[in-house]
């Protein structure tokens, strides 16, 4: 059963959500094939309420006790009746493990112990501090314990703003995909999803909201909160102020082919159009989703391991490019994908002009 679940997920970009979401990311999710992330400790009305609606996609249950002004330790292990309670559900189950801060290698342990006790097997999730990935011998010490237990992980990673703006993140986490012998999934993300997937995760979630694309530091108040609501922009791989889009657009005529989006939310419009509808924030967010399903199932195309690599480093190029000619800045997060990142074609030697080709025959290749 545990291997049938694990491997339902695999290659797939899943939706994470709070209970109050459910209902419309699920909707989303059934359109895409795909499944959902369901944070939150009591997750069994809303999984029935799902099942009774027709959903039959793949759902793990986040319990997040690792987030929030009450989140608990690490070392504090894990709790078998949340993952015999996801089991009842017909679920393949995701730890109730606390926060890892830096170095906290006995809380480590300690979740990866437990996890690998648990049978059947579970998933055992990993809530990093980013810092765990800024140095080789603490990061070899991460990955040494993850294939010393040899059971599935989920990580989610905390910091202040984009933890895959900082190069040591996205350097670390690949080389933990490369090494940890034991499939790895991303959660708690946001187009980073998309980078970790053509990059070998076993799967990986957007989060719906902004709360979900990370974990927040420990602060007295709470997360941040920002003002205005963002939209996904697929050509630029970054979220923007449904305010500013209308201007963007506006001012970036000869590129207006590449705005126009055909979600259910958009209609054939640009995303700078759910600035007028009736529930905004609702709105932006199923057309981020929406948008982020499309892109994976473009960049999925590509059927072998360098040729989503290629594909992924290619697009954050022309989307760096474009930020550059748009709006004269270079998100970060960009510039760390590139930064450690190389295309596998250009490497091997392949010119520009033809990796296209290469990799349109990649994604031709039958997967079989």
């Amino acid at each position: 059963m545990r291997d049938f679940l694990l491997e339902r997920i695999s290659g797939r970009l899943l939706v994470q959500c709070r209970p109050g979401q459910a209902v419309a990311a699920a909707a989303v999710a059934q359109e895409h094939d795909t499944g959902l992330v369901l944070t939150g400790p009591a997750p069994e009305p809303i999984v029935r309420r799902l099942r009774g609606n027709g959903f039959d996609g793949p759902i793990l249950c986040d319990a997040a006790r690792y987030a929030g002004r009450r989140r608990v330790a690490g070392r504090r292990g894990i709790r078998p009746a949340w993952c015999r309670r996801q089991r009842e559900l017909g679920l393949l189950p995701l730890t109730d493990s606390g926060y890892l801060a830096y170095r906290d290698f006995r809380g480590l342990r300690t979740i990866l112990r437990a996890a690998k006790a648990q049978k059947p097997s579970v998933v055992a999730m990993l809530p990093l501090a980013a810092e765990w990935f800024s140095y080789p011998g603490i990061l070899e010490g991460l990955i040494t314990q993850i294939a010393l237990h040899g059971v599935p992980v989920a990580v989610g990673i905390e910091h202040p703003a984009d933890p895959f703006a900082a190069q040591y993140v996205v350097r670390g986490f690949l080389n933990l995909l490369d090494s940890a012998g034991v499939p790895v999934l991303l959660i708690r993300s946001d187009a980073a999803a998309l980078g970790a997937l053509c990059h070998g995760a076993h799967a990986a979630a957007t989060g719906a909201d902004s709360g979900l694309r990370h974990i927040y530091p420990l602060r007295e108040t709470g997360p941040p909160r920002h003002a205005g609501v963002s939209a996904f922009v697929g050509p630029l791989l970054t979220y923007h102020r449904l305010e500013t889009l209308e201007r963007l657009f506006r001012d970036a005529p000869d590129h207006e082919h590449l705005w126009v989006c055909e979600c259910p939310s958009c209609h054939g419009r640009t995303p700078a159009a759910l600035a007028g509808a009736t529930a905004p924030l609702d709105e932006a967010a199923r057309h981020s989703v929406h948008a982020q399903l499309l892109l994976w199932q473009d960049l999925r195309r590509a059927r072998t391991s360098d040729a989503l690599a290629s594909t992924w480093h290619e697009h954050c190029t022309h989307a760096l490019s474009l930020h550059e000619e748009l709006t004269r800045r270079s998100p970060a997060g960009l510039r760390s994908w590139l930064k450690v990142t190389e295309d596998p074609f250009s490497r091997s030697g392949i010119p520009a002009q033809q990796r296209s080709v290469v990799r349109q025959r990649s994604a031709d290749r039958p997967s079989g």
